[in-house]
């Protein structure tokens, strides 16, 4: 087997899209077009996985396999660069981006200090936190950005923030606030800068994180005495989904704990169910 071909575990591995899909595709789209070795197993050469972490970017950001898989690497190549067109962004977002893809995480959070130590919380978020995870969301779309350098980033901003939130909530006070994502909700940064604006106002947060069964969050509204409950949906998540998700959880809740949600699934909701309070931007905290 040439050094430049993949096994189909490697290809999954490195494309995030499992082989039984992988399987599906080759047979339905024509792609991938693995050949064989003197085994009879699948490999893969090199340019087929690039091709692959491309049609994988696309579907995250809401494409369809039927829609991507077959095109070929051009098309990919301008359905990618249609969905983001460049945009300026400040000077202090770009210095931050080029700290991310030149420096190590150590560095990377003492930039992030610098700048928190001329800003609040609200402006930090706002004006600092936001538009950088937009540009890194845009450029990783864009194939312009490494998965690793989005995962630093990431592990260092959680890091920073929860650290931050942790000396604040010691004179936290009412009301208690419950944040979490369900099951298939991976995305939890915007939980946590939720959470700091929040801890910032003196409010009691309890982040509970991603991927929370609806039954222990049910459990922890009753068992912590929560007066809010804020669950969040990002644009990867199932959308026929969060309706039904929504009211399950406002009938499953007392009348008297307030029900928040957020995030990219949320903006594109027209009506949520009554008694679900919508929240569209982190300028417009309730609290």
């Amino acid at each position: 087997m040439s050094f430049k071909s993949l096994s189909i575990g490697n290809v999954e591995r490195d494309s995030g899209i499992a082989r039984d899909t992988l399987r599906i595709w080759e047979r339905r789209y024509g792609f991938p077009k693995p050949l064989r070795n003197n085994k009879g197993e699948r490999i893969y050469p090199e340019d087929q996985l690039s091709r692959l972490q491309c049609i994988r970017r696309l579907l995250d950001q809401g494409f369809r396999p039927g829609k991507v898989v077959a095109l070929n690497d051009s098309d990919l190549g301008l359905l990618e660069a249609s969905l983001y067109p460049n945009s300026s962004i400040s000077g202090l977002i770009e210095n931050l981006l080029n700290t991310l893809q030149t420096s190590d995480a150590t560095e990377l959070e003492e930039a992030l200090s610098k700048i928190y130590q001329q800003q609040d919380m609200q402006t930090f978020i706002t004006q600092t936190v936001t538009p950088l995870l937009q540009t890194v969301g845009e450029r990783w779309a864009k194939g312009q950005l490494q998965i690793f350098e989005e995962r630093m980033l990431s592990e260092v901003l959680t890091r920073f923030i929860n650290n931050k939130i942790s000396l604040m909530q010691k004179v936290s006070t009412k009301p208690c606030v419950l944040l979490a994502t369900l099951p298939g909700e991976e995305h939890t940064l915007g939980l946590l800068m939720f959470s700091a604006l929040l801890a910032d106002r003196g409010v009691n947060v309890i982040n509970l994180g991603g991927e929370v069964p609806m039954d222990q969050i049910i459990l922890a509204v009753d068992r912590l005495n929560v007066d809010i409950l804020g669950i969040t949906f990002s644009g990867a998540y199932q959308y026929k989904n969060i309706h039904s998700h929504l009211v399950e959880l406002r009938e499953s809740i007392p009348k008297n704990v307030d029900l928040w949600s957020g995030g990219e699934g949320i903006k594109r909701m027209r009506n949520l169910p009554s008694g679900v309070k919508k929240i569209t931007s982190f300028d417009q905290v309730p609290l």
